[in-house]
């Protein structure tokens, strides 16, 4: 009987409808936060999940941003800001509060991105970096017409059709065509022979043409760039070189005062696509860029070159995380020397002074690339051979990663050598320009 009451009961309830019929289950709100959620978590997977099909690459980018760093989502609070039909504006306040080695906590802020929401398959799911009219980009001395595309990875929505004066867009970029790079030359050391090259490396031909480009772009002859990790900060590298009392030229070095004064300011310049704990997915991820700086949309390596305008970028990227395989440091690589040539930029890369990998895979992988475009190759492993432990600090740890005080001082003597070296390759072709 009381199976039969309870029954009866049951049927007497009004059906609810099915869930379709009320629409997506999550908010564009609470979208975006669970996709910011997933990437502090360092999931690529679900990152992916929760993006539409045309932000999956970039999602699962941004699904290892943050490998390699404690991070957590701290305070986050989204609103939707603007909703047309099944696309979305939300903007949010809070930050990811993320530390490195242990070191002292950094933030980056959430406050001034948009993020573009879109409905897909009967939810709503994270799909681009928003342009609204509300959103002011930021002010930077720049030329206008010459910025480089927000981030090339991410799949960015129109801009407003009349922002006012007062809410400029983002710039568009002078349409440039780069040549391809030439086949290898007849002679050259293989990327399998990698450890033969030598270690101050030297300009291919075809780079005169890249960098006669980035002068039509605006680049600045007295400026260069360094996109890096820990290794690369200005107090472990290079940064002596912009204090005076710093460092000592001997004899027949003192020539290099030259180029020390003309690349004033960049030898110590905390670049935007540099910091402790960078990876290769953070360069490219538009969260990590600083929105008091940079353009809705642009990731730490767009937005350093189009703030600074470098002749020449230094690349050096070799922190351990998790995921991080020789395959994907390769392709990481290809993007980013890609994107750097489209700015008229010259890539310097460098090898690395330790072998976590076992195999030196990445000193290969980097060879490869080089070797591929035709690149000027930083050595820096060659040179570390020749210094005691090979350069290597096992006192401070045994994955052998960090580098002695004294490979510090010739790391940065060398890259000095190296800026020197190319700098001069333009000058005495009559290529460089005098600005």
């Amino acid at each position: 009987m009381l199976r039969k009451i309870l029954l009866t009961a049951i049927l007497a309830l009004p059906l609810a409808p099915p869930l379709s019929a009320c629409g997506p289950a999550n908010s564009p709100a609470a979208a975006v936060e669970s996709y910011l959620s997933a990437v502090v978590a360092k999931d690529p997977v679900q990152t992916v999940n929760l993006a539409c099909t045309a932000w999956e690459l970039q999602a699962q980018t941004e699904g290892a941003a943050y490998e390699g760093v404690e991070a957590v989502l701290k305070e986050p609070d989204c609103q939707v800001i603007d909703q047309d039909g099944k696309r979305a504006t939300v903007s949010c306040s809070g930050y990811i509060q993320f530390s490195y080695a242990g070191g002292e906590d950094q933030t980056d802020q959430l406050a001034g991105r948009f993020f573009e929401v879109a409905l897909e398959g009967g939810e709503r799911k994270m799909c681009g970096v928003g342009y609204p009219e509300v959103a002011a980009a930021p002010t930077v001395a720049t030329s206008a017409d010459t910025s480089p595309p927000a981030d090339p990875a991410a799949d960015t929505p129109p801009e407003p059709d009349s922002p006012s004066d007062a809410q400029p867009a983002t710039p568009e970029p002078t349409p440039v065509t780069i040549p391809s790079p030439p086949p290898p030359a007849e002679g050259q050391f293989t990327p399998h022979q990698w450890r033969s090259w030598p270690e101050i490396p030297s300009l291919h031909p075809w780079l005169y043409e890249v960098y006669r480009i980035g002068q039509a772009l605006g680049n600045d002859n007295n400026a260069f760039s360094k996109v890096g990790d820990c290794q690369n900060i200005p107090a472990a590298f290079l940064g002596i070189y912009d204090t005076e009392d710093r460092y000592f030229l001997s004899d027949n070095a003192v020539y290099m005062q030259e180029t020390i004064d003309r690349f004033g300011g960049s030898w110590g310049r905390n670049n935007i696509s540099l910091d402790g704990g960078f990876n290769f997915p953070a360069i490219f991820s538009p969260l990590r860029a600083d929105p008091e700086i940079c353009l809705p949309g642009e990731n730490p390596l767009a937005c350093e070159l189009r703030v600074q305008k470098p002749i020449f970028v230094i690349i050096s990227l070799e922190f351990v995380y998790a995921g991080r395989t020789a395959d994907n440091y390769e392709n990481y690589l290809r993007d980013t020397v890609d994107y750097v040539l489209s700015q008229g930029v010259i890539p310097i890369l460098a090898t690395k002074a330790d072998n976590v990998e076992g195999d030196h895979s990445l000193n290969l992988a980097t060879a490869q690339v080089a070797y591929d475009y035709s690149l000027p190759l930083w050595n820096f492993w060659a040179l570390a051979q020749t210094l005691p432990d090979k350069g290597i600090n096992w006192e401070r740890d045994d994955t052998g990663f960090y580098i002695t005080y004294d490979a510090w001082s010739e790391r940065s003597f060398s890259a000095l050598t190296v800026i020197d070296a190319l700098w001069r390759q333009l000058v005495d072709e009559d290529i460089a320009l005098d600005s």
